[in-house]
């Protein structure tokens, strides 16, 4: 079983769809870290239970694709680019 799980989210994408925010949900933790270009190592979303943190991921999976760390890393790069600007 896979311990960390990445989504992006495709509602907010820049003018390159490049995702705004990615979230970074931990198996049996109580949290989601959010990433953006602000936050490229992410900023901790607490839950009050991981019941919690499941309902909001239902909440916006019609808006969030699953990517891998490979992916993650393309765009945390993109993010750190396009702050140098």
């Amino acid at each position: 079983m896979e311990n960390t799980l990445y989504f992006k989210d495709m509602i907010h994408c820049d003018q390159n769809n490049y995702p705004k925010k990615i979230y970074k949900v931990e198996y049996s933790k109580m949290l989601i870290e959010i990433l953006d270009s602000n936050h490229i190592q992410g900023r901790p979303f607490y839950f009050s239970s991981p019941h919690s943190r499941d309902d909001f991921i239902k909440q916006i999976k019609d808006h969030i694709l699953r990517i891998n760390h490979e992916e993650l890393e393309d765009i945390q790069l993109y993010w750190k680019k396009s702050r140098s600007y």
